[in-house]
């Protein structure tokens, strides 16, 4: 990666070689810019760019970061023939510079090197932006090199509306928007700044079921291939069920899962306490969640195993569909609606595996009151958009399942990620979530707020009792046995 990643070499789908930082979004110049825009048709041929006004890239760290995945930049242009069709304000997406900083290096090495994540997100926007049930930023222009990892897209820039302002944690100033203006853009894991979270989030799901329904009729064959249609019978007799394992293998697994654990509860009672509730930091729901999730863990695989257990459960999915990852506006009758960007790691999965990239930054509070009518909307949304009919009760229950493992991952974050970008010894200063040391540090902020939200609401569900019934119950064909 060190060597490679300073190469300009040519892009997959143009060859054309192509800017991977914001110095060269600048120095290549105009006539990269219509040649570029040129081999992907999004600029008429006898239009052309005449100047690059200017490139701003956009913070990676503080209140306002754009994101993880990744550098961002504002991009303006100007073109010989003004064209409404025609964006002169762009955004552009790039890698991390390895060597920025050693967090950066860390971050470009994660990122560019797992499960081919920058790809998938270019081809979806190559291929799909004309299937997708809703808007998506307007393609210019992407790219990538395998060799380098080095990629770029450029899309439309986004007008977001106007942020009220924001007082110890909440929106002091309501601004009215006349329809189809879109809202202000809400940072990840900063739902205080969401104007109606429950509108947002049922409209992220609505988003999400029609999604994964249209893939069910066969709109994304061209892309994801055909759709494959099984029942749990025919799932049951393709993959071997009721697995027999040594009880050694459930000692470690167990034994893996509780050092896990550790870490994030050190981390609420010791580290920062300040930062979680007090039942989400109280040392005997801690010491059961411990003890519960220890006892569940080797059966996580059996769990996931379940959720794909017919083809009704999977579809094309978004792996992260956050309010930051989406832009939103109301109509005139104050109908919400959204577009959605940030397509990494886009595929076809089974969908329930995915709600929790979605959910993981809503508060406690919030989920406890609304996570019914949450799972309702996509029922009713998924089957009006072509989906099969899906019991919302059995949806909430998997998401629940799902939801364990969740917990005990969001605690390998603490070590993985929080210290990383803030050492633990110097975590006795902070006092406070508004510090600028956890919420102007992006990954702080975002596994810490994971952590705080898993903690808080653990104890407002039984989590174990709803896992002994489904392992004695509908889980009983899919769980593996532990003996010797």
């Amino acid at each position: 990666m060190e060597e490679m990643c300073t190469q300009n070499l040519k892009g997959h789908w143009s060859e054309m070689t192509f800017p991977h930082n914001s110095q060269q979004l600048k120095e290549f110049g105009p006539q990269w810019y219509t040649d570029a825009f040129h081999r992907f048709g999004t600029l008429p041929e006898d239009n052309a760019v005449t100047k690059v006004v200017k490139v701003e890239q956009l913070p990676h760290s503080g209140f306002d970061a754009a994101g993880g995945a990744g550098h961002k930049a504002f991009v303006t242009v100007e073109y010989k023939n003004p064209d409404p069709e025609l964006h002169t304000e762009l955004f552009a997406k790039f890698p991390w510079d390895f060597f920025e900083s050693p967090q950066a290096a860390q971050y470009r090495m994660q990122i560019s090197t797992y499960s081919d994540a920058d790809s998938g997100e270019l081809q979806a926007y190559i291929f799909m932006e004309h299937l997708f049930p809703f808007r998506i930023p307007k393609l210019y222009y992407c790219d990538i090199n395998r060799k380098t990892t080095n990629y770029v897209i450029i899309t439309e820039r986004l007008a977001f509306g106007k942020r009220g302002k924001v007082k110890d944690g909440k929106i002091t100033e309501k601004i009215e928007r006349p329809p189809f203006t879109l809202w202000p853009v809400c940072g990840k894991y900063q739902d205080f700044l969401l104007e109606d979270p429950l509108a947002i989030y049922l409209t992220l799901f609505r988003a999400m079921a029609k999604l994964a329904a249209w893939d069910q009729l066969g709109h994304y064959n061209s892309f994801l291939g055909p759709m494959p249609k099984y029942d749990e019978e025919g799932y049951l007799a393709q993959f071997p069920m009721g697995r027999k394992q040594k009880a050694k293998r459930f000692e470690l697994l167990s034994s893996a899962c509780g050092t896990m654990i550790d870490q994030g509860i050190e981390f609420a009672t010791k580290v920062a306490p300040w930062a979680f509730t007090p039942q989400g930091k109280d040392p005997k729901m801690l010491e059961k969640m411990r003890r519960d999730i220890c006892e569940m863990a080797p059966h996580f695989d059996d769990i996931r195993t379940y959720t794909a257990n017919t083809s009704d459960w999977i579809g094309a999915m978004h792996m992260n569909l956050q309010a930051d990852n989406a832009f939103f506006w109301a109509d005139e009758d104050g109908q919400l609606d959204c577009g959605v960007f940030d397509w990494c790691g886009f595929a076809r999965v089974p969908f329930m595996n995915n709600f929790y990239g979605c959910l993981s930054g809503a508060e406690s509070d919030f989920m406890d009151q609304h996570e019914e009518a949450i799972m309702k909307m996509f029922c009713d949304e998924y089957e009006r958009y072509g989906g099969p009919h899906l019991d919302w009760e059995e949806v909430l229950r998997r998401n629940h399942l799902i939801f364990i493992s969740c917990a005990m991952d969001a605690c390998q974050w603490v070590e993985r990620d929080i210290y990383r970008e803030h050492p633990k010894a110097e975590w006795p200063k902070v006092k406070s979530k508004w510090d600028d040391a956890f919420m102007n540090k992006w990954n702080v902020r975002c596994r810490g707020t994971t952590l705080i939200n898993t903690f808080d609401f653990w104890p407002r569900r039984d989590f174990k009792e709803i896992f002994d019934t489904w392992k004695e119950g509908d889980g009983r064909r899919y769980v593996t046995r532990f003996e010797d």
